[in-house]
């Protein structure tokens, strides 16, 4: 009897602990199938998120190369169409017609430090390929000036080079500067122009073909008064990069202001960068370090240098002040027909019109004293309408952005005894309306 208890107690035991087992296995089993479930789960939403990330992006991908029509028939469905804002600047640098000095290197033998040229270090006059032009080839740690370009700068002035540089020009490389600075005895002064000091008067601008990201270019601009840095910037630029590495750099001096371009397309418009009472006589070119790859230092060359006195900002005076009057508008004698010395005033007028589309305009047409008065007020009349003509069919100006009037000899400048007066008086006047 005491066995046969003892056989079931164990069998009892066994059982419980069979099913215990049976039970804790099937509680993993459970356990785990959940947690399987919830993963699964997890993995369809993180998989259905990037789908639609990979959606989203495929779709910008495909508008971008679609010049930014969407692919997406639902997303053009549920928003609303909107006009791109896009911002266009005016090219509206003008050369200067009064040329003051040149260099192009014709007088310098190829091999040679050019004639007309100061500098602290070396250089060399240099041929480059796909190029008819001689080029100045600068070395590094010093500064460069050219005789011929030392003297006092007009008001207004456009100082325009050949800029270049060689392939692959690192960003490791210092940049090309060039500065406008005021000397006392420039065969000594433009030496304290370099990477590590500067004079007391001067406006600098930097030009580098690489900016940090690689991908645009870089430029700078320092203004220096009295020994200070008055005013600074830098920003990326698209004109000037590694892969477009031989530009046309043009700085347009208006008193105080100056804009700097590259290949007409403008990077700078500062408002007050030569200080009032300096006399800015001296240009001055300086880099310093080239980093060395494949074997070769990098270069900065430069070519082709024009200084120019500069006319009037017609641009500025009409469009920004509502108002501008010119005498190189000329006619024949007694007559309404313009000459063809007036083409270059007048493209600055149409391309000014043409800048500012909703700007309407008065010409006003005015004559000398010679001749009979009654004359004289029917001539202007038709002088005017001649410049209204010539702009619209020149430069395509809707007739109904221009009014013409004409004022004889009755509102005159000069003296009308004098050629001087009379030469005054014979103007076309543009005012805003």
């Amino acid at each position: 009897m005491k066995k046969s208890c003892f056989f079931l107690i164990v069998f009892i035991a066994f059982s419980f602990n069979t099913n215990a087992q049976v039970l804790g296995g099937f509680g993993r089993k459970l356990e785990d199938k959940i947690n399987r479930k919830i993963e699964e789960k997890v993995d369809r939403h993180v998989d259905k998120t990037i789908n639609k990330a990979d959606q989203k992006s495929d779709e910008k991908i495909e508008e971008a190369k679609k010049g930014g029509k969407s692919t997406s028939d639902d997303t053009s469905s549920k928003k609303s169409k909107k006009s791109e804002k896009t911002a266009k600047g005016a090219k509206d640098f003008v050369s200067g017609t009064k040329i003051l000095a040149t260099e192009d290197f014709k007088q310098d033998a190829t091999g040679d430090f050019p004639v007309n040229w100061l500098t602290n270090t070396s250089g060399e006059v240099v041929e480059l390929s796909g190029s008819k032009d001689k080029w100045l080839m600068l070395n590094s740690r010093g500064s460069f000036t050219i005789k011929n370009f030392n003297k006092t700068l007009p008001k207004n002035f456009t100082f325009e080079f050949n800029l270049a540089t060689s392939d692959k020009y690192s960003y490791y490389s210092t940049p090309l500067n060039f500065v406008f600075a005021s000397s006392s005895d420039y065969k000594k002064d433009y030496k304290n122009w370099h990477q590590f000091g500067h004079g007391k008067e001067g406006v600098l601008v930097n030009l580098h073909p690489q900016d940090a990201g690689g991908q645009k270019g870089l430029t700078r601009f320092f203004v220096y008064s009295k020994g200070e840095e008055y005013s600074k910037n830098e920003k990326s630029i698209a004109q000037f990069t590694s892969s477009n590495d031989n530009v046309r750099v043009q700085v347009w001096r208006q008193g105080p202001r100056m804009r700097v371009y590259i290949d007409g397309n403008k990077i700078w418009d500062l408002p007050d960068a030569f200080q009032d009472g300096v006399n800015y006589n001296n240009i001055v070119f300086y880099s310093y370090e080239y980093h060395e790859h494949d074997g070769l230092d990098d270069r900065i060359y430069l070519s082709d240098i024009v200084l120019a006195e500069a006319g009037a900002d017609t641009r500025h005076k009409l469009i920004e002040t509502g108002a501008f009057t010119t005498n190189e508008i000329l006619f024949d004698t007694n007559k309404a027909t313009i000459k063809p010395s007036s083409e270059k005033v007048l493209a600055e007028l149409g391309e000014a019109l043409n800048s500012a589309p909703d700007f309407k305009v008065m010409i006003i047409g005015h004559t000398d004293g010679d001749g009979k008065e009654s004359d004289n007020q029917k001539l202007s009349e038709k002088r005017a309408e001649s410049v209204k003509n010539y702009l619209m069919s020149k430069f395509g100006i809707d007739s109904s952005r221009m009014q013409t009037s004409g004022k004889g000899e009755s509102q005159p400048l000069g003296d009308n005894s004098k050629e001087e007066g009379k030469a005054q008086n014979r103007r076309v006047e543009f005012k805003k309306i």
